[in-house]
């Protein structure tokens, strides 16, 4: 199995993703052509803080304009969006700290931040309106995402997405949370403690109950092993 692009869907593919898509084709190809069964995926970052912040800008300023509308891809209309939250976030902690507020306290009490978070609430919450945009800006990015692969001739045989994973990585840090393999602190965020392995603490969960990247990779990494199971020969895993 080998995984390449994995971008976010709140801006179009980089210079980044084009290095990592020809290099991931590439190394997929050179293994098919040797005999091995390759399995070509992708996880798409399709929820989270980021999404919502071109969502909510969309919301602001956008005035109801499409890629259609305006004549360009899906993924670099969202994209542009993601750019004028940042441009609204910043005139926001500017005019705080103007007013003598700290600017990191500043930084997490902005305005528009903190109605970026209760967007996100909203969408693990399942509200309707919030999903229903966030499905239609995510339309569009994928639409986007498909021209720029076609144009660059890579492809993929399964596509994984975020939003669908982030469940199952949710539900393993709730038993996982029981069973101890975790710990909650004062704040109410989950983390686990990875400083036995040499590595460090690591966040699972926010104090407000959203995931995390890391949540959505335990659910990924298991939802693989479940769909593509493995087999040991003479010491070796191979995928079946």
């Amino acid at each position: 199995m080998v995984e390449y692009s994995s971008p976010n869907t709140n801006k179009p593919l980089h210079l980044g993703h084009i290095r990592n898509n020809l290099l991931g084709y590439s190394v997929a190809e050179i293994l098919k052509a040797s005999g091995k069964k390759v399995y070509k995926t992708q996880i798409i970052n399709d929820r989270g803080i980021h999404i919502c912040k071109s969502m909510l800008a969309w919301q602001r300023f956008g005035n109801g304009e499409t890629p259609e509308s305006i004549g360009v891809k899906g993924d670099k209309l969202v994209g542009n969006y993601y750019v004028a939250f940042d441009k609204a976030y910043k005139d926001e902690i500017a005019q705080l700290v103007g007013k003598g507020i700290d600017k990191k306290v500043a930084e997490k009490e902005a305005p528009i931040l903190l109605e970026a978070q209760k967007m996100l609430q909203k969408w693990e919450s399942g509200d309707e309106e919030v999903v229903g945009l966030w499905k239609k800006m995510n339309g569009w990015v994928y639409e986007g995402f498909e021209t720029t692969y076609k144009n660059l001739g890579v492809d993929f045989d399964i596509y994984y997405y975020e939003s669908d994973t982030y469940l199952l990585g949710k539900d393993v840090v709730a038993e996982g949370l029981d069973k101890g393999v975790f710990y909650k602190k004062e704040d109410g965020s989950v983390w686990i403690d990875l400083t036995e392995e040499g590595l460090d603490e690591k966040i699972v969960l926010r104090s407000d109950g959203t995931a995390v990247y890391m949540t959505q990779d335990i659910g990924t990494a298991i939802q693989r092993v479940k769909d593509y199971p493995r087999y040991q020969w003479n010491g070796v895993y191979r995928w079946e």
